[in-house]
């Protein structure tokens, strides 16, 4: 028993005088006429009934003349409800002010249906009641929605908390199976330009991704409007996921102007979708976009608060270190921390080259670390070459060259981002996902910008790193290391090889260069041709040696160089290639007149009774100082027994050593420019003992 019925509520009263039927007929027909289509009956003072109107009839499946007389509390009021209901007429019967209340009918299938009432009575000229009129409309159907829609409104809660997850929307498909009575209901949310199923009830096989193209969810996802199939046999469009389906409501879930997903319902057996049912599914589809929306919109602030912790440990792995190598390993590392990927390759701009190098990867082949990847070439190229961001489906056919060969995955969907510093692509931070059906969300896309500038920012760090580090041990005029990384370099070389087993111990030999006459050459020629000369035999140096090799500036004009696993007789063939190469080099003073300068060598190998750095050099030394004082402009290669002889005071020519290792080493000297016992010194240079 309710006080709030429909919203066209009457309450009326009228004194009319019992002058027989038709006087009554009168006023009945008015009454009838105000309140066309709606329930009316009409008691007497004691609640039988006296009029039943044929949409009473139609209700309740009983006709007139079976209740005419009867009590209609007896015959339709449930016992449950007989109280309320005898109140209610007790006071209309007393002339109070007639109220509007609901109750429930019986019909004559035992079917309860819900009533809401709007009555006015009928009195005598002394102000009896003779009449009680009742006027209902039958709600079953709205309160059972109303209903319904509380439940749902209940679950759209969970659904604005929580945004669209498989438990919210499989307690939406429940509730409307169960309160509705509908069986087969799906709701599908928007995947980019699909469609892509949330939660379903009632399907077997239910197909689980519709595009634009497929069927009347398509349609609804192409024009955004609500769909009514009241026959679904009479629309060519229709796919069939159950034979039994006879009827189909799709409605869209539109927040904002925005296509979240659509609503979809269908009936089987002999219940036909109406019109009625239609409305309901769309409020309910309103109701699911409104909350969707919003469980969206707190998903994503949800996800941002968690991407910016993610990016502040990101932050703080890639900024833990400056050597190149480890960083360009925890960088891609730290990627997947923060994106849900499966694939991250980092490519680093060689800055002395120019070129493009894959530096880390994960998820991929580690044999693409390394290759060089051309602008234009790949997603990765693409990004080099247009400065901007690239997301692609992208097949193996459109792999660079470097890396096409590699093992699976052949086709991932990638994203590539330029990492820029100072107007220049340092990098390009590639990411992908072997999953194609799961495309890059916009915060993701947001969150990868942010992980860009982070790294470019760390990337021109380790470069400004390098060049630091690297003009700590580095010559700035040639370019080669100098004496203080040497000698730690070639200490630490000696002594890892001192610890190898002697099985295992690998030749170390050492050539010593000087340039000739070189102090002349700078009063002819001036500093500037001198520092010309320089850089020229230190560019051949850096050419003609193997990155393993040890090479250095040792002072002024003087070089050195310490090559792991060859022999001596290597060590001379190197020596001796340099020495022609600076020999026929172009070399110019300051007025653009080509001049000459040659080189002086000495080479020797690590003894096996004096396996130390100082003692190598020095074997290398003496054997420059034969070389000196045989002419110079040649190679002289020392043999072990040099190392173990310690000339006090200043060797010449025909000195004792001069004499004995020159005679040693007569087969090794390459040809000289100017040798033999005559020859002129010019202030040779001493071994450093």
């Amino acid at each position: 028993m309710v006080d709030d019925g429909p919203g066209w509520s009457m309450t009326a009263r009228a004194d009319l005088g019992r002058e027989g039927d038709d006087d009554l007929s009168r006023a009945l027909s008015g009454a009838l006429f105000e309140t066309i289509g709606a329930l009316v009956v009409v008691l007497d003072p004691e609640g039988r009934i006296v009029r039943f109107n044929p949409a009473c009839e139609r209700l309740t499946g009983y006709a007139a003349a079976e209740v005419l007389g009867r009590p209609v509390l007896e015959l339709f009021v449930p016992p449950d409800e007989r109280a309320g209901v005898r109140s209610v007429l007790g006071h209309l019967s007393a002339g109070d002010p007639a109220p509007t209340y609901e109750n429930d009918w019986l019909t004559r299938g035992g079917e309860r249906r819900r009533i809401a009432w709007s009555n006015t009575t009928l009195t005598s000229p002394a102000g009896e009641v003779t009449w009680v009129i009742g006027t209902g409309v039958d709600v079953t159907a709205l309160r059972k929605v109303e209903e319904a829609l509380a439940a749902i409104d209940a679950v759209r809660i969970a659904l604005a908390d929580e945004g669209p997850t498989d438990r919210a929307l499989g307690e939406i498909t429940a509730v409307l199976a169960e309160r509705f009575g509908y069986t087969h209901v799906a709701i599908y949310l928007r995947d980019g330009e699909r469609l892509r199923l949330g939660a379903q009830v009632g399907y077997a096989d239910p197909l689980l991704v519709f595009d634009r193209a497929t069927g009347i969810i398509g349609q609804v996802l192409r024009t955004r409007r609500t769909v009514f199939l009241p026959d679904v046999s009479t629309n060519p469009n229709y796919v069939a996921l159950d034979s039994a389906v006879r009827s189909e409501i799709c409605a869209p879930l539109l927040a904002h102007g925005e296509l979240l997903g659509v609503l979809n319902v269908e009936s089987t057996g002999d219940r036909r979708l109406d019109e009625h049912d239609r409305s309901v599914i769309e409020t309910i589809a309103d109701r699911l976009a409104s909350a969707t929306a919003l469980g969206r919109e707190r998903q994503e602030l949800a996800a941002r608060a968690e991407l910016l912790a993610r990016l502040h440990d990101f932050a703080g792995v890639v900024s833990s270190t400056l050597e190149p190598e480890v960083f360009f390993d925890r960088f891609v590392g730290a990627v997947t921390d923060v994106l849900p990927v499966d694939i991250v390759a980092l490519t680093v701009l060689d800055q002395a080259t120019g070129r493009y190098h894959v530096r880390a990867v994960r998820g991929i082949d580690p044999d693409a670390v390394g290759a060089e990847i051309r602008p234009g070439e790949g997603v990765t190229g693409r990004v080099i070459r247009d400065r901007a961001l690239v997301v692609d489906d992208n097949p193996r056919l459109a792999y660079p060259t470097a890396v096409r060969h590699l093992t699976p995955p052949d086709r991932f969907l990638a994203a590539g981002l330029p990492l820029i510093r100072e107007g220049v692509v340092v990098g390009v931070l590639l990411v992908g996902r072997i999953d194609r059906e799961r495309p890059f969300s916009r915060l993701e896309l947001d969150a990868l910008g942010l992980l860009g500038s982070q790294a470019a920012l760390a990337i021109a760090n380790v470069f400004l790193h390098a060049e630091v580090a690297e003009s700590a041990i580095r010559d700035p005029l040639t370019g080669l290391h100098n004496r203080r990384f040497f000698d730690a370099a070639l200490e630490h070389l000696v002594a890892a090889r001192v610890r190898e087993p002697a099985t295992n111990r690998r030749p170390l030999s050492a050539i010593m260069f000087d340039l000739d006459h070189f102090g002349r050459f700078n009063r002819e020629h001036g500093h500037q041709a001198g520092d010309r000369v320089l850089r020229t035999f230190g560019a051949i140096l850096g050419r003609r040696f193997r990155s393993s090799d040890l090479v250095g500036r040792f002072g002024g004009e003087e070089f050195v160089a310490v090559l792991e696993g060859s022999e001596l007789e290597d060590a001379v063939r190197v020596a001796e290639e340099i020495r022609v190469a600076f020999r026929e080099a172009t070399l110019v003073d300051d007025e653009g007149q080509p001049v000459r300068c040659t080189v002086s060598a000495g080479c020797a190998t690590l003894d096996g009774d004096e396996p130390s750095a100082e003692g190598l050099l020095r074997a290398a030394d003496v054997a420059l100082f034969i070389a000196k004082r045989l002419g110079r402009d040649q190679v002289v290669a020392a043999p072990p027994a040099v190392r173990a002889q310690e000339p006090a005071g200043e060797a010449t020519a025909g000195s004792t050593v001069g004499t004995t290792v020159g005679t040693t080493v007569g087969t090794t000297v390459s040809e000289p420019g100017q040798r033999g016992p005559g020859a002129a010194v010019d202030e040779p240079r001493q071994p450093a003992w």
